[in-house]
């Protein structure tokens, strides 16, 4: 992108004496988007590790890994905790090591490229939060029924 173009445009619509000089702004860009593509996967970790160290021992709704079938009995509620807790903290550590290594190629890349890929990564980590989340709530449907008792396996 051309700064000088951007600011002629800028300068003709009046709004340039209200924006902070973009030379400014571009210069810290690579910085902008590494913190964006880290916070994510440290904060998984961080809930992750809650999760496993200091979840409430009774189901509430405030603090915790909350969903409708997870909320049923205590024994689901410490369940649900544990398995998002592991969960969260294993993807976490992998995400984060993952997204150093990406962050650390920033330096290299032009502004553009380097955009693409920081836009890349979130939709990766966003994909990966959501895939995780669908397993837990499977993985505490399938071994606990609605009312919080665990299912008996049909043994043969």
């Amino acid at each position: 992108m051309d700064v000088e173009n951007l600011k002629e445009a800028l300068s003709q619509a009046g709004a340039i004496g209200k924006l902070p000089n973009l030379e400014h702004v571009f210069d810290k860009l690579e910085i902008v988007l590494r913190i964006a593509v880290m916070v994510g996967p440290l904060l998984l970790l961080g809930f992750g590790l809650l999760y496993l160290l200091a979840s409430p021992k009774e189901a509430n709704h405030s603090v915790g890994y909350r969903f409708y079938w997870g909320m049923s009995s205590v024994e689901v509620w410490q369940f649900t905790q544990r398995i998002a807790g592991l969960v969260w903290t294993v993807l976490g550590l992998v995400m984060s090591i993952v997204m150093a290594v990406i962050c650390n190629g920033f330096g290299e890349l032009a502004r553009d490229a380097m955009v693409m890929t920081a836009m890349k990564a979130l939709l990766w980590e966003l994909g990966m939060v959501v895939v995780s989340i669908l397993a837990i709530n499977i993985t505490v449907m399938v071994l606990f029924d609605g009312k919080g008792y665990r299912r008996k396996r049909n043994r043969r």
